[in-house]
């Protein structure tokens, strides 16, 4: 993964408006790999950001329409990243430029890396491990 580091003074000013995305996928316990291409944007809400990304899915021989939606919320320093229904999922603060996180789902454990490498691109960095899971997700979002 690129080892810039771009810092930014707000997490959630930073990622307010419209992004391209282009995510690789890798299922190495399926042997396939896939893409998904569309767009994600935050939107300012009371408290945070909404988010909801939309595009088309290519992972094996599935081809298709994908969407996504997540919830930021400011939590003092920190911004909370909650799924669609509320949950917790992580914890985010760019403000160095990169940030570290983990979040089990069951059994499984994701692991995430952020890393801001300018003020119009940033990459997300999952891996996915457990019994049920060996992924990997690389997504590049560039302002659009």
């Amino acid at each position: 993964m690129n080892d810039v580091r771009y810092p930014v003074p707000d997490t959630l000013g930073y990622l307010t408006g419209r992004w391209r995305l282009d995510r690789r996928l890798t299922d190495a316990r399926a042997g396939q790999t896939g893409t998904f291409t569309g767009v994600g944007e935050f939107v300012p809400v009371p408290g945070g950001l909404d988010y909801a990304e939309r595009g088309e899915l290519t992972f094996g021989p599935h081809r298709g329409p994908a969407w996504r939606r997540l919830r930021y919320r400011s939590d003092g320093e920190l911004v909370r990243v909650e799924f669609d229904d509320g949950r917790f999922f992580h914890d985010l603060d760019l403000r160095g430029g990169g940030w570290s996180v983990t979040h089990p789902c069951r059994a499984d454990g994701y692991a995430g890396e952020f890393r801001v490498t300018s003020a119009d691109t940033f990459i997300q960095d999952w891996t996915v491990t457990g019994p049920a899971k060996d992924l990997h997700l690389l997504t590049t979002f560039d302002r659009a």
